[in-house]
């Protein structure tokens, strides 16, 4: 397997789904961990799966997940970010002080810590292919418009990591050497599906380039669009 994924945002084992995924499509899957599994099999968790610990409340943890990703696998071709907001939902129920000053530490500084490190990381190596994935706690309209009730902080950061994907597809939308896709799917989406779509667009031979509305700016792709008509905002702005 030549080439390798980082997967952050939803820790393994909770985050294991995507890591399969990624193995029966050709990859070393890389998965940040909150403390280091005590067995492993030569480094791994299982076949082509590698942990990578990152602790959230340290800045300097996600220049070690780099590391570590680049340990386990060499250089890795693509970072998978994950927002779960019903996931955090569970975790972040009390609106305290200590609540609110650890919810800003998991789901809002942590990410933007690691998306730094990793865009620095693609610039330094000559690109890569930065995935945004957003489950949300709500589906749309047309689906009936079910929300699932969540708590403040994860529908605050819910929001905090949907202007940083847009952020960064906007920062770096003219890059030739990046790549970025914003991906969403509704509520009681299955890892496993979200990701089977996910890797069959990454995968797609001559996928068009992300969506960038110059009144709403850059577009969130759902789960289920063809690959066809999905892509990277990478030169969106170029015709």
């Amino acid at each position: 397997m030549e080439r390798t994924v980082l997967f952050a945002g939803k820790e393994y084992p909770e985050g294991r789904e995507f890591a399969l995924v990624a193995t029966r499509c050709n990859r070393n899957a890389v998965i940040t961990v909150a403390e280091m599994p005590e067995e492993l099999e030569d480094g791994c968790i299982s076949d082509n799966i590698y942990p990578a610990k990152w602790s959230r409340n340290s800045p300097l943890s996600a220049r070690s997940v780099i590391l570590q990703a680049e340990n386990a696998c060499g250089a890795f071709q693509e970072a998978v970010i994950i927002f779960d907001t019903a996931w955090y939902s569970g975790q972040f129920e009390e609106l305290t002080p200590t609540a609110s000053s650890k919810a800003i530490d998991t789901m809002i500084a942590s990410y933007t810590h690691l998306v730094g490190e990793i865009v620095a990381r693609f610039k330094k190596k000559g690109g890569g292919t930065l995935i945004f994935v957003q489950k949300k706690a709500t589906t749309d309209e047309a689906n009936g418009g079910f929300s699932k009730p969540v708590s403040i902080l994860a529908g605050m950061a819910e929001g905090a990591f949907k202007g940083l994907g847009e952020s960064i597809a906007t920062a770096f939308g003219q890059d030739e050497s990046m790549k970025i896709v914003l991906a969403k799917a509704d509520y009681g989406t299955a890892d496993s599906h979200f990701a089977n779509w996910l890797f069959e667009v990454l995968d797609a031979p001559n996928s068009v380039m992300g969506k960038f509305d110059a009144k709403k700016g850059p577009q969130w792709f759902k789960m289920g669009a063809k690959a066809g008509k999905t892509g990277f905002f990478n030169a969106f702005q170029k015709k």
